[in-house]
Parts: structure tokens; C-alpha cells; sequence
């Protein structure tokens, strides 16, 4: 009977599938790892700026008042610039996303280092960091926010293509 050597053909052919799925796993984690990395550094820039951009906006708008005013014979009132630049502060604080962003990049990383397969945990999980990045970037009034939030973004889609081949 041929069948031993249809046997061992069968065997040889399961044990090189697994490894290279193997491989082809090894690889996948090693670059989820990396663009989860560049996310943590963007991070990193989004959180060093984001105090300033309210700053930068206040000083921006005292001088533009300021400016259009002096010819005018007005004075500034210091209480309406507070109330401006206070409502531009609630509108543009990203530190709700930053936070969750931070959690869902934690979660991402023990999902990716455990041993069992959790592909459609990780597709969801890529959702909801893409929207909190998004918010960052629709709220964040800064040049410098924008670039890091493109480069998140750039990121995250790498890790949606990934995770698309993972079980």
C-alpha cells in the first residue's frame, strides 16, 4: 500500500504550513509592534503640544484684537478674551482622546503578546483608535498635532491591513 509514504508526504507538508505560519506570524507581531510604536511616539508629541495650542490661540487672538482695535479707539476688555479663549479651550481639549488612545494602545499591546488567536478583538480595537486619533486631529488647532496625527494615522492603517490576516 502506498499509503506510509501518502502519510509521511502529508506530515512533511502539515509541519512546513506550521512553520511558516509560524514565520508569517513572528513577522506579522514584529510589525504591529513597530507601528504600535510610532503611534506611542506621535503620542508622545501630540501630548507635549496640546497645553500650548491654547496658549498659542489666546496670545494669537489678544494680538489680532488688539490690533484691530487700536485704530478703532476701543479698548480690549480682558473678561471677553477670557470667555473666548475658555470656550476655545473646552472645544479643542484632547485629553479625553489622549487618555483612551494610551488605554487602547496598552490593550493592543497585550492582545498582540498573548498566545491565542484574537483577530477580531484587534479589528475592533484598530477601530476605536483610528476614531479617538481622528478627534485629536479635528479638535487639536496646531500644525505640529496635525503632522503627528497623520503619521498615527498612517500607522493605524498599517496595523488594519495587518490585522486583516490575523485569526
Amino acid at each position: 500500500s502506498d499509503w506510509p509514504l501518502i502519510e509521511q508526504a502529508i506530515r512533511g507538508a502539515l509541519q512546513e504550513l506550521t512553520e511558516f505560519r509560524k514565520k508569517e506570524g513572528e513577522s506579522a507581531q514584529a510589525d504591529l509592534e513597530c507601528s504600535n510604536q510610532v503611534i506611542r511616539q506621535q503620542l508622545e508629541v501630540v501630548k507635549e503640544k496640546a497645553p500650548r495650542v491654547v496658549t498659542s490661540y489666546r496670545d494669537r487672538l489678544h494680538q489680532r484684537l488688539t490690533d484691530l482695535l487700536k485704530d478703532q479707539d476701543v479698548e480690549l476688555d480682558p473678561e471677553s478674551l477670557i470667555r473666548e479663549v475658555s470656550m476655545f479651550a473646552d472645544r479643542c481639549d484632547i485629553n479625553e482622546e489622549i487618555s483612551r488612545l494610551t488605554c487602547h494602545l496598552e490593550q493592543f499591546d497585550s492582545i498582540i503578546s498573548a498566545k491565542t488567536s484574537q483577530g477580531k478583538k484587534l479589528e475592533f480595537l484598530v477601530q476605536e483608535m483610528f476614531r479617538e486619533i481622528n478627534t485629536i486631529g479635528s479638535k487639536a488647532n496646531d500644525v505640529e498635532i496635525s503632522h503627528a496625527v497623520i503619521e498615527m494615522k498612517l500607522a493605524v492603517e498599517k496595523i488594519r491591513e495587518n490585522v486583516q490576516n490575523v485569526e
